[in-house]
């Protein structure tokens, strides 16, 4: 007998046949399993860290250390979820990127070196791992399954998307996500 889950049909954010290894400014949210508020709080307008949020901090800024390719730019690590911005540095361009005559797609099963995905899905396992390891999260799951991303393409893209990350405490006060906020209600 099948069992048969009451998940709803999962549908690609990405945008169909981009490179996602390709050279770019990639601003990414992802978010922690149910929303929960496990990374910290906000305190006087700035973010205390959980251990956990520690974790999720220190793999976030080893991510270049692991992908040479790409810069850690702005970032906030928020109570239920993390903002970043990705560089993908044309300047050490990827091999196996290089060796690829046409574009190859990313599918399930099927990562791609050096791209975006494949990236985000290296950090989310490392923060889940070590979380499990050192005993702060036992058994439980860190993130929500996904993550959002945009591709900065212009200047003003950028500029916005870093200016939302670095004002993104401040504004925790009016969050829907705020549990404080919503027990004063």
């Amino acid at each position: 007998m099948e069992i048969q889950r009451n998940r709803p049909a999962r549908h690609s954010i990405r945008l169909p046949g981009f490179d996602y290894s390709r050279a770019g400014n990639y601003f990414v949210t992802i978010c922690a399993d149910q929303r929960r508020c496990l990374f910290g709080r906000i305190e006087k307008d700035e973010m205390v860290l959980t251990r956990l949020g520690e974790t999720v901090r220190k793999c976030w800024i080893e991510i270049p250390q692991h992908f040479p390719s790409v810069e850690i730019d702005s970032y906030v690590v928020m109570p239920n979820h993390l903002h970043g911005i990705l560089v993908v540095n044309p300047k050490f361009p990827d091999a196996s990127r290089q060796q690829r005559s046409t574009l190859i797609a990313e599918s399930f099963g099927k990562p791609v070196s050096g791209s975006i995905p494949t990236i985000i899905r290296s950090f989310k396992a490392a923060v889940t791992k070590r979380a499990h390891e050192s005993g702060f999260l036992s058994g439980g799951v860190v993130w929500q399954r996904g993550y959002f991303e945009h591709i900065l393409r212009d200047s003003r893209e950028f500029v916005n998307a870093k200016d939302y990350i670095i004002k993104n405490p401040l504004r925790w006060a009016f969050d829907e996500e705020n549990q404080e906020r919503k027990s004063r209600v």
